[in-house]
């Protein structure tokens, strides 16, 4: 093919090797990370926790002022935690952002309150516009309110690794409960995570 022709051209010459070296290299290193990723993001999707004293729930996109699937998803998933442990407290995070009539959190906090969860066991942390703020805002609230018991944080299986990273870095010991993302979302997201988690490690 003229493909591996060229190949062969470049091979002939030393600066040619050396450039197919350097970019074999290259296409190695980025393989070899997105296993890395998809390793840890597979383990930590499994890392359910079934208690909880504090449940933060992640924001999703919002249209106008209905919460799309994927966030309910994650809302549902909160649910389940906050029904099986009556006692918690729930941080709903998340911003408002373009075609969003409100906040994240406050769709969270709708949603929660028309399926029973009283608003004196949601905590709204409406500024953050990324997973780091998120979880650094939110570990600012619960300081805030005194807090020190166990967290549980939701949000989709393939987000779950990179939560735990900007949890760890704001302080915060975490367990995870995870929504599960619909089948024809699921490669892309899971793609798009590889290049989150790598800004994520390079701007340790």
């Amino acid at each position: 093919t003229l493909l591996w022709r060229r190949i062969a051209g470049l091979w002939k010459r030393t600066s040619g090797r050396i450039l197919i070296i350097v970019l074999g290299g290259i296409f190695a290193a980025g393989l070899g990370l997105c296993v890395f990723f998809s390793v840890n993001m597979a383990v930590y999707a499994e890392r359910d926790c079934g208690s909880a004293d504090c449940v933060i729930v992640l924001g999703c996109q919002v249209r106008g002022e209905t919460p799309t699937p994927m966030l309910c998803d994650r809302m549902n998933a909160a649910l389940e935690l906050l029904e099986s442990n009556p006692e918690a407290i729930c941080v709903v995070s998340g911003g408002q952002g373009p075609q969003e009539h409100i906040s994240e959190a406050e769709a969270m906090r709708r949603y929660l309150n028309e399926r029973g969860i009283a608003d004196e066991r949601i905590i709204p942390e409406p500024s953050s516009t990324s997973t780091e703020e998120n979880l650094r805002f939110s570990a600012e609230l619960l300081a805030e309110h005194g807090f020190n018991g166990s967290i549980v944080v939701v949000t989709n299986e393939y987000h779950q690794y990179r939560a735990d990273i900007y949890a760890r870095r704001a302080g915060l010991s975490v367990g995870h409960h995870s929504a599960h993302t619909a089948l024809r979302l699921f490669p892309n997201q899971w793609v798009r995570e590889w290049g989150a988690l790598a800004v994520a490690i390079l701007t340790r």
